[in-house]
């Protein structure tokens, strides 16, 4: 019974890092999304409509993390708006 219940364990390590890193990755791309909006001199409701319209279906789950990732991103001094910005909350994202 114990070796059973190892084996399921172990087997739902991959699962678990597979989902943490699509949530990452999902995460992200509203990140360079809200980045990308707001280079573009789109104001930040407008920007959080639009991206939330973007997630149907499978991904409707992610609407939620679109408002307040946009408004960390209109929050940033506007020197910071760069590609890097996206990769690094990734990045951050999978580190914790």
């Amino acid at each position: 019974m114990r070796r059973l219940a190892l084996i399921t364990s172990l087997l739902a390590l991959p699962m678990a890092a597979q989902a943490e890193t699509s949530i990452c990755d999902t995460s992200g791309a509203i990140v360079q999304a809200g980045i990308d909006a707001r280079v573009a001199g789109t104001a930040a409701p407008e920007a959080i409509k639009t991206i939330s319209a973007g997630y149907t279906g499978d991904m409707e789950r992610y609407q939620g993390a679109v408002q307040p990732l946009v408004d960390w991103v209109y929050s940033l001094p506007e020197e910071q708006l760069d590609d890097g910005v996206a990769e690094a909350y990734v990045a951050a994202c999978l580190a914790q």
